[in-house]
């Protein structure tokens, strides 16, 4: 393991850092993915799921195919890999090439098993597209030139009031990361026929998604480093930078911390508020169940979490 690679806090640290009452609700950190969703949601997320649970929570192809082109990119160019099941960085001492990377795809996606009908009517409609995202998700790693040892996956972190806030880098060399993010193809509206044909999701114009920039801007100050944002689609790659938008100037990237530790604060505030009780965490808040996507965690688990605020709020 190379030097500039942080480690992750020990059980001491997290003690003498962590107020009781984060330490009840199992709340230990924040992490850009956190603070990015709504408080209500988050209350459940992270408030009521463990960690197991969380990671039953409703998939689709799209996060499937996204997550797996950003794996196979890490392989292709990145020297120091992150084991999650040891929790140890590996040595990439035999980088994939870009003909293994095609057929590691190839094999994931022959293996993918859809949550339910309508995601295996988009895995059958998008799976031909693949090979061509990652393609260009190649390029843009490629276009980059970073310099070797490139890090995949590094743990970085900032202290905020109480807590530390916590993410992993795509891949980032001594000067620069990139956080890649795909535009996975949907589908149209069936014809009278009943078929429907793939629809491309177009690149970002002149700025980064703001979600993004914002996840971006916080590894930009946990690091030091220069910040890259890659898109790609079926159709071509773009990279963001501070020479192309507002999003990653030093101005930009403030903006969007300074917003993280607001919403941070927020939570800081429901947390001591509820003393560490899962109830009175729940219990001033007013999730928008009608939101169009937030709320798609799968049936049962959307039940469950209406049963849970029911309760709560009695």
């Amino acid at each position: 393991m190379t030097a500039h690679i942080r480690k992750m806090k020990n059980l001491e640290e997290i003690l003498e850092t962590t107020p009781q009452a984060f330490a009840d609700l199992g709340i230990d950190h924040y992490s850009p993915t956190q603070l990015n969703c709504s408080l209500a949601l988050w209350a459940y997320r992270y408030g009521v799921l463990t960690s197991a649970e969380r990671s039953k929570l409703k998939y689709n192809f799209k996060m499937y195919l996204g997550t797996t082109i950003g794996d196979i990119c890490q392989l292709n160019f990145c020297d120091e890999l992150f084991a999650y099941d040891t929790g140890e960085y590996t040595q990439n001492k035999k980088k994939t090439s870009q003909q293994e990377g095609y057929d590691m795809l190839g094999m994931a996606i022959e293996k993918y098993d859809p949550w339910d009908d309508k995601d295996k009517e988009l895995y059958l409609g998008i799976k031909d597209y693949a090979a061509d995202m990652y393609k260009n998700a190649y390029q843009g790693w490629k276009s980059l030139s970073m310099t070797a040892p490139v890090v995949a996956e590094n743990t970085v972190k900032l202290k905020f009031d109480y807590i530390y806030c916590e993410g992993r880098t795509d891949g980032e060399d001594s000067l620069k990361f990139l956080e890649q993010k795909m535009k996975c193809p949907s589908l149209n509206r069936p014809k009278k026929d009943g078929t429907r044909t793939k629809k491309t999701m177009p690149l970002p114009i002149d700025e980064p998604q703001l979600s993004h920039a914002r996840q971006t801007a916080f590894y930009h100050f946990a690091t030091g480093k220069r910040p890259f944002i890659l898109y790609a689609n079926e159709k071509e790659y773009k990279i963001f930078d501070s020479s192309n938008c507002q999003s990653l100037t030093k101005e930009g990237m403030e903006e969007h911390l300074e917003h993280y530790k607001r919403m941070a604060k927020m939570r800081d505030r429901l947390i001591m508020k509820s003393k560490g009780s899962v109830s009175d965490l729940l219990r001033d808040l007013d999730p928008d169940w009608e939101h169009n996507f937030e709320w798609d965690i799968g049936e049962d688990a959307a039940e469950h979490a209406k049963k849970v605020y029911r309760e709560a709020q009695q």
